[in-house]
C-alpha cells in the first residue's frame, strides 16, 4: 500500500513526449513536402521531353464546333447557349466561346472519339445525335504542324506522340533526310484521315505554344 504514486512529468520527461510530438510533426511535413515535390515532378514532365508549363490556347483561323453540328450555320443557327453539352463534357474540351456559345479547346483534353455524350443532351438541334461509330469518321478540323515550335527542330529531340496517339493514324513520321533514314523525322499529316480530335495538340510536349494545332471546318465531313 503506498508504494506506487502518481505524479506529473517531470521537465525531463515532458521534454521527451514534446520532442517525440514534434519529431512526429516535423515527419509527417516531411512526407507530405516529398509527397508534393514527387507529384510535382511526376506532373512536370510528358514523356520526358518537355516541362509542362501552362498551354496558351493557339490563334486559329477557324473555331472548332463538335461532331454532329454539320456546319457553323447550324450549329450558330440553332445554339441557345444553354451549355449543356459543356456540362457533361468529360474532357473539358467545349467551353463557353464567343457569346456565350461553346467551342472547343485542347489545352486539358482531347475529343475522344468514343464520346458522344454532347449530342445526346443537345435540346435544340444545334449537336444532332451521332453514334461513335459515326464520330469516329466526321471531320471538325484539320491538324496544322508549326516547324519553329516543334521540339524535334527547336530541340534536337526525338518525338513522335502526335503520331502514336493520332486514333485515325492521320500522322505519320517522315526522316527530314529522304535519303538519310536516321535523320530527324517531322510529322506529315494526311488531311484526308484527321478528323480534328485534337489529341496530337493535347499530347505535344511544345510549350507554351503545341507544336501542332486544330483549325476548324466550316462544313464537317466524313472521312
Amino acid at each position: 500500500m503506498g508504494a506506487i504514486k502518481y505524479a506529473p512529468p517531470t521537465g525531463a520527461d515532458k521534454l521527451t513526449s514534446d520532442g517525440h510530438a514534434r519529431r512526429k510533426a516535423l515527419a509527417g511535413t516531411a512526407t507530405l513536402a516529398l509527397g508534393l515535390v514527387t507529384h510535382s515532378h511526376a506532373n512536370q514532365f510528358d514523356g520526358g521531353l518537355a516541362t509542362l508549363e501552362s498551354k496558351k490556347v493557339p490563334e486559329r483561323s477557324r473555331p472548332i464546333i463538335p461532331p454532329g453540328a454539320v456546319s457553323y450555320q447550324n450549329f450558330h443557327k440553332h445554339c441557345t447557349g444553354c451549355q449543356l453539352c459543356v456540362s457533361v463534357c468529360s474532357n473539358q474540351v467545349l467551353r463557353p466561346g464567343g457569346v456565350i456559345k461553346p467551342l472547343m479547346f485542347y489545352e486539358r483534353g482531347y475529343c475522344r472519339p468514343e464520346c458522344v455524350k454532347c449530342s445526346q443532351v443537345c435540346p435544340t438541334g444545334a449537336i444532332r445525335p451521332i453514334t461513335k461509330e459515326e464520330k469516329s469518321s466526321i471531320q471538325i478540323g484539320v491538324a496544322i504542324w508549326n516547324k519553329e515550335l516543334c521540339i524535334v527542330n527547336r530541340d534536337k529531340a526525338a518525338c513522335d506522340l502526335c503520331a502514336r496517339k493520332c486514333p485515325t493514324a492521320a500522322i505519320e513520321m517522315i526522316p527530314q533526310n529522304s535519303q538519310d533514314p536516321a535523320s530527324p523525322k517531322f510529322p506529315m499529316i494526311d488531311p484526308y484521315r484527321c478528323i480534328g480530335c485534337g489529341a496530337c495538340e493535347q499530347l505535344c510536349p511544345a510549350r507554351p505554344y503545341s507544336a501542332i494545332y486544330v483549325e476548324g471546318v466550316e462544313v464537317h465531313r466524313v472521312v
